[in-house]
C-alpha cells in the first residue's frame, strides 16, 4: 500500500493525520491547505486542469475507494473471476459437444427407422398383392363349384363362364419374413378345401331331386 501524501507540498497523511486530503478528478492527491490556495483559480495545483475534488475518507464511492486498496486483493479476485469464467466456458463447450453427440445418435436412429419403414411398406405391398391373388383364387374356385351345381341358374352360370374369367395362378407362399410357415399352412388348407369341394360336387357322386318326396334328402 502506498503512502498517501500531497502531490504538491508532499505532506504525508500518516505524519499529520488531522489534515484532510482530497483526490481530484485528474487523479492527484491534494492536501486541504494546497487545495485552499488553488480554490480561487479553480485549477488543479499540479496539472492546472479544472478542479474537482472529493475528500479521502470512509464515505468515498466504491469506484474511487478502489484506488486506495491493496492491488494484491484485486489480483486474487481477478484470478477467481478468471477461473470461474474459464469453468463456465468449459461447461458450455462440454454441453455443446454432448448435444452434437446426441444429434448424431438421433440422426443414425432416424436413418434406421426410415429403412425399417421402407421395408415395412415393401412388405405391406407384397402382402396386399398376395391377398389379392388369394381372393382371385378363392373366387375362381367358388365360381367353378357353382357352375358344377345343377340347380344353379343360367344367370349364375353366365358370370362364371371360363372364357370371361380365366383361372388365376396359384398364390405364392414364399415370403421373406417369419410368417412363411403359417402362410404355407393356410394356403395348403385352402387348396385342400377346394379339392374337397370339387370332389363333393362331382357330377357322378351328386344325386339329383326328381320331384318325388321320397327321394328328398338333406
Amino acid at each position: 500500500m502506498f503512502r498517501i501524501h500531497c502531490n504538491k507540498c508532499f505532506r504525508r497523511r500518516n505524519v499529520e493525520p488531522t489534515v484532510i486530503f482530497h483526490m481530484t478528478q485528474c487523479q492527484h492527491v491534494i492536501c486541504a491547505p494546497c487545495l485552499t490556495e488553488s480554490t480561487p483559480e479553480k485549477k488543479c495545483p499540479v496539472c492546472k486542469r479544472d478542479l474537482r475534488a472529493i475528500s479521502i475518507d470512509r464515505n468515498l464511492p466504491p469506484n474511487v475507494a478502489n484506488y486506495f486498496e491493496d492491488p494484491l486483493r484485486f489480483q486474487q479476485l481477478y484470478r477467481k473471476v478468471s477461473k470461474f469464467q474459464a469453468d463456465q466456458r468449459a461447461s458450455d463447450n462440454l454441453g455443446f459437444y454432448r448435444q452434437m453427440q446426441e444429434h448424431e445418435t438421433n440422426k443414425r436412429r432416424l436413418k434406421g427407422f426410415c429403412k425399417m419403414e421402407a421395408q415395412f411398406n415393401q412388405q405391406i405391398q407384397m402382402e396386399k398383392k398376395r391377398i389379392a391373388e388369394c381372393r382371385a383364387y378363392i373366387k375362381y374356385h367358388e365360381e367353378q363349384g357353382l357352375k358344377k351345381q345343377p340347380h344353379a341358374t343360367e344367370a349364375d352360370k353366365s358370370w362364371s363362364h371360363p372364357l370371361r374369367r380365366p383361372r388365376p395362378r396359384t398364390p405364392s407362399v414364399s415370403t421373406s419374413d417369419n410368417t412363411q410357415t403359417d402362410e404355407h399352412m393356410a394356403t395348403f388348407c385352402l387348396d385342400s378345401d377346394m379339392d374337397c369341394l370339387e370332389d363333393e360336387t362331382h357330377p357322378s357322386d351328386k344325386k339329383t331331386f326328381n320331384g318325388d318326396m321320397k327321394d328328398f334328402q338333406i
